[in-house]
């Protein structure tokens, strides 16, 4: 009777272990899904947080290297201004006031340059440009000489001009470039960059303008209110605000439209200063992006089917595991590839500190369209370190790299902030000198070699001699592109090396 009832009670057994198995199969399958999506959404939110915040960044650093390109790019063109009044300097001081006047009246960009003429002996306003609000001519200098960027100056006589390009007037060309800058940016997550320009820090109805907004051009130029609610009652505009003014920076959720449609979600926003334009820049991402992926997760989670309750939870366990690698994987990836944009970008060889050839060859670019706009005389020289290879099997890479530093430094020492040297590639630089004379190359050029023969090296092999070879040339009118030029410096340098080296040719 009791062997008949051993198959009952194992069936019994068996079912109330598959149950119970079933149960805690089923309770822990809920909780570990729900501590995955919490986790995964946790991890997704810092992401797009990085992510907000890094591209905002990153263009706070464009706005930045735009703004010291163009203060570069205008302090040479009133350099070539200034030398073209000194020009003029044998004429009388009537007919250089005339001069001088009919230069900035027929200038095509009347909005580029702002200046002024004095006659100091009768303490007359010769001239000055219109939007100059000063009644004096002591005035007028004081506040030409707040505005300035770039500042020239030039005397002839009893005659004193000042003039230059206005930082208004620069950044004003930056806020452009920058604007349609984000208004051609795409991502593919549909997020987008805008900028309020704010007007009064303490808010307000009238606190801001809007000036670029991806999402809705029609509305850039408009003001905005710290009052305006959103849909969920909240005051995103003074919580941005607030936020800024006191942290610089500041990560808040508000309810918007989305990119090119009438759907309004909720959007979590990164917002940070630019205190130099009274910019907030800020940059957002819609929530329900993340909770459509925990989502898509979650349905991926239920398809899934074990043999054991111990496959599954190994499973769910490799599944979390592998779902927060893959995120962190990818994010790593991203930001690497940023990085290397970035890097790619620098304009500074790391070796010597001489500028790259890629940065190199841009400012040869626009000095040679400098030249064509204001001819004048801009210099190029071509060096190369004699017998570095030799130097190299010598006395090894280490002594080799030890002289290249010392080459450029020295050379640097020589030249002025407005040259450039450029590392060309391996022991060989490039070298520009917007305004220098073609009269005076090879005595610079000499100047140089005598300088870099001094180099001392320490070395436990025999002395090292540390000598150049140069050729040098000039912009010439005939001349398609800057790369005209760099071929008879070319020519110039392999004239030297034939000579026995250690020389300087001018082609």
């Amino acid at each position: 009777m009791l062997k008949k009832k051993y198959p009952l009670i194992m069936v019994l057994a068996f079912m109330v272990i598959a149950a119970s198995v079933m149960f805690v199969h089923l309770y822990s399958h809920e909780k570990t899904k729900e501590i995955f999506l919490d986790e995964t959404e946790k991890v997704i939110l810092l992401l797009k947080k990085d992510f907000l915040s890094d591209t905002v960044n990153n263009l706070i650093m464009e706005i930045d290297s735009l703004r010291e390109q163009k203060e570069v790019v205008y302090q040479l063109n009133t350099d070539a201004r200034q030398r073209r009044f000194v020009e003029e300097y044998y004429v009388s001081e009537e007919e250089f006031a005339s001069f001088y006047e009919n230069r900035f009246r027929g200038d095509q960009n009347q909005d580029l340059w702002t200046a002024v003429l004095i006659n100091e002996e009768t303490d007359e306003l010769l001239y000055a440009s219109e939007h100059l609000e000063g009644d004096t001519p002591t005035e007028v200098v004081e506040e030409l000489e707040e505005t300035l960027l770039s500042k020239g100056e030039v005397r002839k006589g009893s005659l004193r001009g000042i003039f230059g390009v206005s930082i208004t007037y620069v950044e004003n060309q930056v806020k452009e470039e920058v604007a349609a800058s984000i208004r051609n940016r795409r991502f593919s997550n549909e997020s987008y960059i805008w900028v309020n320009e704010v007007l009064n820090f303490e808010g307000g109805d009238q606190y801001a303008i809007r000036r670029v907004h991806p999402n809705l051009p029609e509305t850039e130029g408009t003001y905005l209110s710290t009052h305006t609610e959103d849909l969920a009652g909240n005051r995103p505009y003074e919580e941005e605000l607030q936020g800024v003014k006191e942290n610089g920076e500041h990560f808040f959720n508000y309810y918007f439209k989305k990119l090119n449609s009438e759907e309004i979600g909720e959007k979590i926003t990164y917002a940070k200063l630019y205190e130099d334009f009274d910019w907030i820049i800020a940059m957002g991402v819609h929530v329900d992006e993340v909770h459509a992926y925990t989502e898509k997760v979650t349905g991926e989670i239920e398809g899934l089917t074990s043999e054991s309750v111990f496959q599954i939870l190994g499973i769910l366990l490799v599944i979390l595991l592998s779902g927060l690698f893959l995120i962190q994987v990818l994010e790593k990836a991203r930001m690497m590839e940023n990085q290397k944009t970035l890097l790619n970008e620098v304009n500074r060889d790391l070796l010597t500190g001489a500028e790259t050839r890629r940065s190199g060859t841009k400012h040869l670019e626009k000095l040679f369209q400098e030249y064509q706009r204001s001819p004048g005389s801009t210099a190029v020289m071509m060096v190369d370190i004699d017998r570095f290879k030799n130097i190299n099997d010598t006395y090894g890479h280490d002594i080799g790299d030890e002289v290249l530093k010392k080459v450029t430094r020295t050379i640097h020492h020589m030249i002025r902030n407005t040259d450039h040297l450029i590392r060309w590639g391996g022991d060989e630089f490039v070298a520009v000198f917007p305004g220098m004379k073609e009269e005076y190359l090879r005595e610079f050029g000499e100047k140089i070699s005598l300088e870099v023969e001094k180099i001392r090296i320490e070395s436990s092999e025999k002395p090292l001699k540390v000598t150049l070879s140069m050729g040098l040339t000039v912009f010439r009118s005939e001349d398609r592109s800057y790369e005209d030029a760099l071929k008879r410096a070319d020519l110039a340098l392999y004239e030297s090396k034939n000579l026995g080296r250690n020389q300087v040719s001018v082609f």
